[in-house]
């Protein structure tokens, strides 16, 4: 397969705090590529071209042009070859934080969950259409940046008090979970593994749990460029203002379970373990890699407003 890579560089926009971004689209059509970079263009996005030579994921030149924020894996490939790929590129992504968007045929809930293993952020159905490829690069850009600055804090700081035992916090604001999750993630054996689920829980505690933004609402809201906006204005409304997520850590001799407890209406926890891995759309996945790539166990009582997470130690 020859393999062409466009490389689009996107302006800041007003309502994702990311600063000039470079997103990497990997195809194998270049009349394709050639139209997807005049319709992002059209877009707001600056293009230029990167010249990558053969289809071989290990070709030395490759790790050049996979030095970028967004990376969109745009080919006629089967399952096992999406999933090859993946795995290569995760190997020589050393260093780098590249999220990757993977459009492809219909696949089975199975093989949505293999490809989220192998290193895809963003499942796409083909043929995908301009609309919805700009909203999942725009909250993928977003995305990204929260996960940036966790990551920087997790990879400059240790813990400067010692070995935590045990510990209650309470957040309101999605900075203060951001802030929490870091620091939780230092006193865990591998912070880099446990970081990004620690957020996601803390995170849906605030947004869907005490501010009560529901799935849907929040990708409408996301679309329109006004989720933080309306987090901020719900923050600040007698009904949710008071509102308090309670985070409890705690060390055991032989794992560390962390319980969040948000003061929300709940959900059907049951019927949305089960449900499929979302598809074209920007949320929904957070659940699914907390309990598949972060911790070993997760489990949700009461209403569905109790979560915890336990890792081994």
């Amino acid at each position: 397969m020859s393999v062409d890579t466009l490389c689009l560089d996107a302006p800041a926009d007003r309502d994702v705090a990311v600063a000039l971004s470079r997103v990497v689209i990997v195809g194998d059509d270049a009349d394709d590529l050639a139209q997807s970079t005049e319709r992002l263009t059209e877009l707001g996005y600056r293009s230029r071209d990167i010249d990558l030579p053969g289809s071989n994921p290990d070709h030395e030149a490759s790790a050049r042009d996979l030095d970028c924020d967004i990376e969109v894996v745009r080919a006629a490939l089967d399952f096992g070859e999406i999933e090859d790929y993946l795995n290569a590129r995760r190997s020589q992504r050393t260093g780098t934080r590249a999220t990757i968007i993977v459009q492809t045929r219909h696949l089975t809930a199975a093989d949505r969950r293999k490809l989220i293993k192998s290193g895809a952020h963003y499942l796409l159905a083909m043929p995908v259409s301009d609309a919805i490829l700009h909203r999942i690069v725009r909250t993928a850009l977003a995305d990204a940046a929260t996960a940036d600055s966790i990551q920087d804090f997790i990879s400059s700081h240790k813990s400067a008090i010692g070995r935590m035992v045990t510990g209650v916090f309470e957040i309101q604001t999605l900075d203060e979970a951001q802030k929490l999750s870091t620091m939780l993630a230092t006193h865990y054996p591998v912070p880099d593994l446990v970081v990004t689920g620690i957020w996601e829980l803390l995170s849906n505690a605030v947004e869907h749990g005490n501010l009560e933004i529901d799935f849907d609402e929040k990708m409408d809201l996301l679309e329109r460029g006004v989720f933080q906006y309306e987090i901020t204005r719900r923050l600040g409304t007698p009904k949710y203002a008071s509102r308090v997520a309670r985070v409890e850590f705690e060390r055991a001799a032989d794992c560390i379970r962390l319980r969040v407890i948000d003061q929300g209406q709940g959900f059907d926890y049951e019927k949305f373990l089960a449900a499929d891995i979302p598809m074209n759309r920007p949320n929904g996945r957070g659940i699914f890699i907390a309990g598949k790539l972060c911790f070993e166990q997760l489990k949700y009582s009461g209403k569905g407003n109790i979560v915890e997470g336990v890792i081994s130690v």
